[in-house]
């Protein structure tokens, strides 16, 4: 590897007994951006000279290697030209300008011939992997994501200063490749729970869509991404997600969901399923409504329902817990289903169809997450909680600048948003592999030393 050192002179005026911390930070922000484009036309530039000297005649074969890839002059099917020595023939009338992180950087282009084909072409952009029509640097297309998912538009535009229209992000959301992060395996050993749910987003015209969300709770229980979908069938999301999973075979996993349509089978086969506790008696309190109950003859039942599936377990070691911890569960699990059972028939006693309906539909899968803890001691979400939270980290972004968006494009952006939010480590190392961050460019700062000025 080339090893270079840029020397930078930086002069300052500090009026003595008057100047405060504030200030001097203040001045230094202003300056970080334009001292980064020079430093990085400085690196561009010397870049540029180093490539056009490998490629002349006083160089072996091993020093030119990656550099000089052109296509032949005159080939109708574009074929790579294999001559690697050029003759100099100056710069570019104009030269490449590019939107980077730090503003508007414009790099004066070299142009070489081939000696081997004629071809005229510019051996920087290709050392840079540079694309023929490409006016921004990814970083530059990293930010702008980044600041779409923390704020809205006019605030990006304003706030951050950053020249770009509302069609230019469309555009960068557009040919991302975020899908193929959320194609890889599923690692199912890694997490204690599914969920599942969708919610309404707004369309171009007025229109309503829906976005429906799967996450994963990991060990640890934190939200694990496992894809967004715009205007999805279920069935669809259903057999994508089967897909990704390395094991089938169930028996650990816990799937938790509000009682969404679509949802019952969702994974029969590899999942329990788990209806959230929290909505339980919520959807009681409306099925009772449709019965003829008011709030304040229902409240009772409600109150009686939520103790009811309000069963907590021990959060320490299953395998340090004394048998006489699990049979007080057991007994409350036990207890309770009861309990449920003949709330069940007083309902059906009193005419309470809707009430009777939903709970013999609810009681089969309220408490899961108690069953399967005493069977493996795997402790299972029971609510929507954490993707309720989710998806109020998706709307508020969604509706504030995807509303018109086509359906393909407002699922990566919510894709991304998902994995920004909830996966940090993940959403760093897409960006690395889609930067080419391979350790090819390190840069330190050797020392900073104060000199006395001339003039002073």
């Amino acid at each position: 590897m080339l090893e270079q050192e840029i020397h930078i002179v930086l002069r300052f005026h500090l009026a003595t007994g008057k100047v405060n911390l504030n200030e001097i930070v203040y001045r230094l922000r202003e300056l970080r951006d334009p001292l980064m484009l020079q430093i990085l036309e400085t690196i561009l530039t010397g870049y540029d000279d180093l490539i056009c000297e490998r490629l002349s005649d006083s160089y072996p074969s091993t020093a030119r290697k990656g550099l000089g890839r052109h296509r032949m002059r005159g080939d109708a099917d574009g074929c790579w030209c294999c001559g690697r020595r050029v003759r100099k023939r100056g710069y570019r009338t104009r030269g490449r300008q590019l939107a980077t992180v730090f503003g508007k950087l414009k790099v004066p282009l070299r142009v070489v011939e081939c000696c081997r084909c004629g071809a005229h072409y510019s051996p920087l952009l290709a050392a840079l992997e540079i694309g023929s029509h490409a006016r921004k640097e990814s970083n530059f297309e990293r930010e702008v994501i980044e600041a779409v998912i923390d704020t809205n538009y006019r605030r990006l535009i304003e706030g951050r200063s950053i020249d770009i229209s509302l069609g230019g992000i469309h555009n960068l959301v557009v040919g991302s490749d975020i899908d193929e992060h959320f194609e890889a395996p599923i690692d199912t050993d890694e997490l204690r729970g599914l969920m599942a749910d969708g919610t309404g987003v707004k369309q171009y015209r007025g229109g309503k869509g829906e976005l429906r969300a799967v996450v994963g709770i990991t060990t640890k229980g934190r939200v694990e991404p496992l894809g967004c979908f715009v205007n999805t069938e279920w069935s669809e999301i259903e057999k994508q997600i089967r897909a990704r999973l390395k094991k089938t075979d169930g028996g650990q996993l816990s799937f938790v969901f509000d009682g969404e349509p679509g949802l019952d089978a969702f994974l029969a086969d590899v999942v329990d399923s788990q209806r959230c506790t929290w909505h339980g008696p919520r959807g009681l309190y409306h099925a009772l409504w449709r019965d003829g109950l008011r709030k304040e003859h229902s409240k009772e039942h409600l109150d009686r329902m939520k103790q009811l599936v309000g069963i907590e377990v021990p959060a320490d070691d299953f395998e340090l817990l004394k048998e006489d911890d699990k049979d007080q569960v057991r007994a409350k699990y036990e207890d309770s289903k009861r309990e449920i059972e003949q709330l069940i028939e007083t309902f059906r006693d009193k005419g309470y169809r809707h009430a009777v309906s939903y709970l013999e539909s609810l009681t089969g899968r309220l408490f899961t997450n108690i069953e399967l803890w005493l069977k493996t001691g795997v402790i299972a979400p029971r609510t929507m909680s954490l993707l309720e939270r989710v998806f109020r980290e998706l709307g508020r972004r969604l509706k504030k600048i995807a509303w018109g968006w086509k359906d393909t494009t407002a699922t990566k952006l919510s894709k991304m948003i998902l994995l920004k939010q909830y996966s940090k480590d993940k959403w760093e190392q897409y960006w690395k592999n889609k930067l080419g961050i391979h350790g090819n460019f390190i840069i330190d700062v050797v020392s900073v030393q104060l000199t006395p000025c001339k003039h002073f």
